[in-house]
């Protein structure tokens, strides 16, 4: 045992080592002298002149949207700025995250210079940002600190002529010691070797078996892995969307907020309540990465490196399940983690919830399998897999429901005559409802509210065609328009040809077969059928022009799904375990075969995305993220958020007044007003969502909806020195659902342990 201590200690020293060798001594430092120093280095005049024009384009904005008929343009909700930009492009001043930044500052000089840190639009954003650099020749180094954010940061001060100001010198704190991305690689890498390490101790015949098997399904999410081993993080359809939806979450868990409930950095710290619609438990694990100082673009890559691995190693185990043979396990693995229609989710559509959801595909099919046919006292695996999906993504829980209630409906005669899996599915059902609490209450409480949920499109013109499915190696092809966009060859949602081969193959072998079918052959063949109607649904077979014309609220609910290939994704699980039993059904050759899809599978994938990494990155390790997202769902219909600043406080029918002692922490906001004329109500920088509260000198005001549905207060004193604070607070149903859900997940783990003991006795 001690040996074995040893060993693991000696793998996690060897990977801290080569951080440490390997860290860059000069990330985040960005040094600027010379005429450089001009791109950093502005007047206190300059500096005001660039806050004036952005605040008079913002009014120019403001009053152009006013005269419209239609206030709620969905094309100009982001307002046109780039959605990511390199720390120095070569305009004014940097691009940079949120954080502590240390300055050194090289000058002489015979008397004091006051320098402040500037960023137009975006001043709410620094703290600490005005310092005096004392009469000196030498060096001076001093620190802010960006709460969100924020582009063209510079530093604003007037040097006299007989001053001279050498070079500046902008350092991310804690950078350049030890990579903090670098040990989220190493952190992950450290606990799959870990895993294969601890494999190897049992040298049975069986110990063997798994190990070979955890190399060989590390191995399929490796390679599934190849365009996060590049530099930066490439575009993706939904790939702006998430990156906010991370740093949402790390803002509120800094801000003390958890779960997190509202996003409070995204839309320049107005919030944004995304976590009430959709569902977000997975992206606390790249959000911590986030606040543990990890890049955004590694958070990502890790993360998404860990839901290939998760997917690779859920599909290994369903299949297991399903088949009881390893190497048929491995075969579904690979055709599922490698298909075409998964590999273009998490990268070229960039749906981080879809791609989660179809983790537990596998788990959700095996569970069915159990219950519905076999075990029915397996049914905590099937409240695993629908927490699970439920957890990622709702549209895939409600194709989920539908598959569950379809496959119910075919196994109605044994459900009748064997009522007690009917009860397994219903114990099934009221775990996973209690596990997911904490999401559903909300989500019931603000779909009721008033606030616009609707992403509804017309279905029919995203239909799939049939010969696209035959489709061997799609790819981006960014130079075709939207309209002429074939969805099999520039977005590869198609199952892809490995799986259509195994599944022709398994037909033709069913069709040849002499003697009486099988379970599994009886099985595969109703994966197939049922695969079959979903591929057919996602085509112009199905009436989706006639569906998505009905009155509503049918119409509703077909356009909700919005692109019908989306029913792939339901299918290639499916197809993954059917394709797998028609390749490796046969007794003989089945690690050639293996090795043969597996190479099939590689080819087909390695093409797609070798084809998706052809672009520039999006985002690069040192790059700033935007906050300002193009969705106009999950706020009031009417608000315009091209037209949100940072910071902006208005006192309405006050002749004058003046704000102190800004502070903002995540969706916690104080201030001193200063209104000794009167006021008829204030208007504060966060949009208005039901929980939020405030108070004037400790009495409690009235929260409503202002101007662009930002938060409006009624009930404020005039006078000097009032202090105003307004917070959000979760109603109590809330925290009740959250406890709920606590002892949910415990009475599931302690099932799932159970069930587990049950088995390997």
């Amino acid at each position: 045992m001690a040996k074995r201590i040893v060993s693991v200690a000696a793998l996690w020293l060897l990977l801290l080592a080569l951080v440490f060798l390997y860290t860059d001594r000069r990330e985040y430092t960005w040094t600027f002298e010379g005429e450089e120093l001009a791109q950093v280095l502005i007047s206190t005049q300059k500096a005001q002149e660039h806050e004036d024009a952005a605040q008079q384009a913002m009014a120019a904005k403001r009053e152009e949207t006013l005269g419209r008929a239609d206030m709620w343009d969905q094309d100009e909700q982001y307002g046109g700025a780039p959605k990511t930009r390199e720390a120095v492009d070569g305009t004014l001043g940097l691009n940079l995250m949120w954080g502590t930044y240390e300055v050194t500052v090289s000058y002489a000089s015979p008397r004091a210079l006051p320098l402040r840190t500037v960023s137009a639009l975006r001043q709410t954003f620094i703290r600490d940002g005005e310092k005096t650099l004392p009469a000196m020749d030498g060096v001076m180094r001093f620190a802010f600190t960006l709460t969100d954010s924020c582009e063209q940061v510079a530093f604003a001060c007037d040097v006299p002529e007989d001053a001279q100001l050498r070079s500046i010198t902008v350092h991310k704190a804690g950078a350049g010691v030890f990579s903090r991305d670098l040990a989220a690689y190493a952190a992950l890498a450290g606990a799959v070797l870990t895993a294969l390490l601890v494999l190897s101790w049992d040298t049975r015949p069986v110990g063997r078996q798994r190990r070979r098997d955890a190399l060989a399904v590390t191995g399929i999410a490796l390679f599934a892995s190849m365009p996060l081993l590049y530099s930066g993080i490439y575009d993706g359809h939904d790939l702006f969307f998430h990156l906010n939806r991370i740093e949402g979450i790390a803002a509120g868990l800094r801000a003390g907020q958890f779960p997190v409930r509202i996003h409070a950095s995204t839309l320049l710290g107005y919030g944004y309540a995304s976590p009430q619609f959709y569902p977000e438990l997975f992206l606390y694990i790249p959000a911590v990465l986030r606040n543990l100082g990890v890049s955004l673009t590694a958070s990502v890559q890790v993360f998404e490196m860990m839901i290939n691995l998760a997917a690779a190693g859920a599909c290994y185990a369903g299949a297991r399940g399903v088949f009881g043979e390893r190497r048929i396990a491995l075969g579904a693995a690979a055709l599922y983690t490698l298909c075409s229609y998964r590999i273009s989710n998490l990268y070229v559509r960039a749906t981080l919830g879809e791609s989660l959801a179809m983790i537990f595909f596998p788990l959700l099919l095996w569970a069915m399998v159990e219950v519905l046919t076999r075990d029915e006292g397996k049914w905590p695996l099937l409240a695993l897999a629908m927490t699970g999906i439920f957890m990622s993504h709702l549209l895939s829980t409600l194709f989920a429901a539908a598959l569950c209630a379809l496959s119910a409906l075919v196994c109605a005669g044994r459900l009748v005559r064997e009522p007690r899996r009917i009860l397994a599915c219903a114990k099934a059902a009221l775990l996973m409802i209690l596990c997911s609490a904490w999401f559903l209450v909300p989500f019931l409480d603000f779909s009721r509210a008033g606030i616009n949920t609707s992403v509804a499109v017309m279905a029919d013109e995203h239909v799939m065609r049939l010969g696209g499915y035959f489709v061997g190696f799609p790819g981006q092809n960014l130079d075709l328009p939207y309209e002429a966009t074939d969805f099999a060859y520039t977005v590869g949602v198609v199952p892809g040809l490995a799986l259509m081969l195994g599944c022709a193959l398994l037909l033709a072998r069913l069709y040849m077969e002499q003697h009486p079918l099988g379970p599994e052959d009886r099985l595969c063949g109703g994966l197939l059928a049922l695969s079959a109607v979903l591929l057919l649904g996602a085509t112009a077979f199905f009436p989706w022009a006639w569906a998505c014309r009905l009155p509503r609220p049918y119409s509703t609910f077909f356009q909700q799904i919005q692109y019908p290939w989306r029913l792939v994704g339901a299918a290639a699980p499916m197809m993954a375990f059917a394709g797998a039993w028609g390749y490796l059904r046969g007794e003989a050759h089945r690690t050639q075969t293996l090795a043969a899809v597996t190479a099939l599978c590689m080819l087909l994938s390695g093409y797609s995305m070798q084809a998706f990494v052809q672009d520039v990155p999006l985002l690069e390790k040192e790059d700033f993220c935007d906050t300002r997202i193009e969705q106009y769902e999950y706020t009031y219909e009417g608000t315009e958020k091209s037209l949100l600043v940072p910071g902006e406080i208005v006192a309405h029918d006050a002749p004058e007044y003046r704000i102190r002692d800004y502070e903002k922490q995540g969706t916690n906001l104080s201030f001193t007003l200063d209104a000794p004329q009167g006021l008829s109500s204030l208007e504060v920088p966060l949009l208005y969502y039901p929980g939020y509260r405030a108070a004037a000198n400790g009495a409690e005001c009235r929260v409503s909806k202002g101007e662009n549905n930002v938060i409006r207060l009624y009930g404020v004193p005039d006078g000097e020195g009032v202090r105003v604070a307004v917070w959000y607070e979760a109603p109590m149903t809330w925290n009740l659902a959250g406890a709920a859900s606590l002892l949910g997940a415990a009475a599931l783990a302690a099932m799932l342990g159970r069930m587990g003991r049950r088995r390997r006795a």
